[in-house]
């Protein structure tokens, strides 16, 4: 600007009350009852014309306990000032039925709808109001966790003009309260196919992950634009929008990590909708923050291999169950078949909330992920015959180390079916099988050379049933260790019935062993000189009176009293 010429200073009030009107309407609702209306008198009076308030942006930062005013109070306020001409409303952080009934018996030509963060509107309440906006053709529900497909399906068929909607969810769930929400990722689909074919639940309680879904295409026929960020459906979900849906041009399923997608349903997706946001996209653009995306912003800044490091610390239940749904990148890694050479399926065993088959059907999905990789597997408190012998060893025929703990739908004759598919073995631990016998025993020894660790520990035997036959028998796994595993370095019999003479045959068969523990061996008399000779042998020995205290938590099932 020239020395010469003078800064012009511009008087606000003398602007035309349109061109006023027109900047003042770029502001927010608090933004202008809080401030603007009170700069002069003249932007008082075009801040009451009731066509200021066609429009309702109730934007704020969620922070209702630093606010020195009432939102839900304003917002009736700015509803009055609408006169009923409102067309547009955005609530966010704080609504409620009582104010949503307010709205609708001032405003019956709404258009467009915006719900954020509104825990205190229910599925009956939208429900109860839905029938007021027959004019509605933007409806947004999003991080709204008491509104289910029960109301979805209400406003459709009391909106026929609807033409946008966007029902956005939270991917990761952080509350304790209620049933965990499951989100399984792709595997999930596959459980609900195997178990609709059985006419059965995976779970004690039922969940219908396309519930939503099919209100949307039951009821919604006319859409052109859908947003269902983070939602549980499945791909018969997502055909089912497709296929009710014929006008759709844009379809936004990021974050609905279920998704597969099998099949022709990508092709389908990408053929017939104009703007198509697959779950893995990226999530910039979006209205709205997800309480996850906070919490692993950080994370997802580190490098892969550092992140896939973390990760591999988990069990396998940690990772289908929560890791692998906090963020799109760490589901990536956590499909990398590397992360599955060692699955560790280690669970808390609870009889109350025992779900064996839960269980189960992980164990599947991880080995899959392996991709032929896995040479570790530790399976408790659950395991079948069939998880053994069409999983764990037509998948793995690498197996290094194998671990089945209190697996007793496992039978003498199933593990000794599969037992030829472990030639790598070097690792077993076969604890509290109360039917594996010494012949299984003995076909592991021959199958399994490279043997050099095992653990057969068992459950206290009840003495009023320790009789001749069993006195008989009490020596035959220590004779079939004995006889075909001459390779063993470290062998932990926990709770055997051997006697001396079986601990004998042990020590001549097995002459590279470094490690014994016979803890609560109580057969044997470790007195004179087989005491001597172990300790002699034995480089790391465990007595039968030894302490316990330091014995692995996952046998804590065999103190039984």
């Amino acid at each position: 600007m020239g020395e010469g010429r003078k800064r012009i200073c511009r008087n606000w009030s003398e602007l035309p009350e349109k061109v006023t009107a027109s900047i003042l309407s770029r502001l927010g609702a608090i933004e202008i009852l809080e401030s603007a209306q009170k700069v002069c008198m003249k932007w008082r009076q075009v801040c009451k014309d009731p066509l200021m308030w066609r429009k309702i942006d109730m934007q704020n930062d969620g922070d209702l306990e630093a606010m020195d005013y009432d939102l839900e109070e304003m917002c009736r306020h700015a509803v009055d000032r609408s006169s009923g001409s409102l067309v547009d409303i955005n609530i966010e952080y704080f609504g409620t039925e009582e104010l949503l009934e307010y709205i609708t018996n001032s405003s019956n030509g709404i258009r467009r709808l915006r719900l954020l963060c509104c825990d205190d509107i229910s599925d009956e309440g939208l429900s109860k109001v839905a029938s007021k906006f027959p004019l509605l053709e933007e409806l947004d529900i999003s991080l709204c966790d008491n509104i289910s497909h029960e109301a979805v399906e209400v406003v459709g068929r009391s909106c026929p003009l609807l033409k946008s909607f966007k029902l956005n969810k939270e991917w990761c769930q952080f509350s304790d309260d209620g049933p965990y929400e499951f989100h399984f990722s792709d595997f999930y689909s596959h459980i609900l196919k195997a178990y609709r074919k059985r006419n059965q639940s995976p779970f004690d309680w039922n969940v219908d992950y396309d519930a939503e879904a099919l209100a949307i295409a039951g009821t919604m026929h006319g859409l052109q634009h859908l947003q269902v960020f983070g939602n549980k459906l499945t791909d018969d979900g997502l055909r089912s929008i497709l296929d009710c849906c014929p006008h759709l041009g844009s379809l936004d399923l990021r974050h609905c990590f279920i998704l597969n997608l099998e099949g022709d349903l990508r092709r389908i997706c990408s053929e017939r909708i104009n703007k198509l946001w697959l779950p893995h996209d990226s999530t910039e653009g979006k209205e709205f923050v997800a309480r996850s995306e906070a919490y692993c912003f950080k994370w997802t800044q580190l490098p892969d291999n550092v992140t896939a490091s973390i990760l591999s610390r988990l069990g396998g239940i940690d990772i289908l169950t929560s890791a692998q749904k906090v963020c799109p990148k760490w589901f990536r890694i956590c499909k990398d078949p590397l992360m599955w050479r060692t699955i560790d399926m280690r669970n808390n065993f609870d009889i109350d909330d025992y779900k064996p088959f839960f269980f189960h059907e992980l164990c599947e999905h991880a080995i899959k992920r392996s991709c032929g990789n896995l040479v570790d597997i530790n399976v408790e408190n659950f395991g079948t015959d069939e998880l053994l012998k069409y999983y764990i060893a037509e998948s793995s025929s690498g197996l290094k180390r194998l671990r089945l703990v209190t697996s007793f739908r496992i039978t003498d004759e199933g593990f000794r079916e599969v037992a030829s598919k472990f030639p790598l073995l070097e690792d077993l631990d076969l604890s509290i099988h109360e039917d594996i016998s010494h012949e299984t025993l003995a076909v592991v020894g021959h199958s399994c050379p490279f043997l050099k660790s095992l653990k057969f520990n068992k459950r206290w035997f009840d003495e009023g049933r320790y009789n001749n036959h069993y006195k008989r028998e009490c020596n035959d796994c220590a004779l079939a260790i004995a006889g075909t595993m001459p390779g063993l370095h470290h062998l932990m019999l926990f709770r055997n019935t051997l006697t001396s003479k079986g601990l004998c045959a042990i020590l001549d068969g097995c002459p590279h062993l470094e490690s014994l523990d016979l803890r609560q061996c109580f057969n044997l008399k470790m007195e004179g000189k087989l005491g001597r000779r172990c300790a002699e042998q034995i480089k790391e020995l465990r007595l039968p009176h030894d302490s316990v205290d330091d014995i692995d938590p996952s046998y804590d099932f065999v103190f039984d009293g």
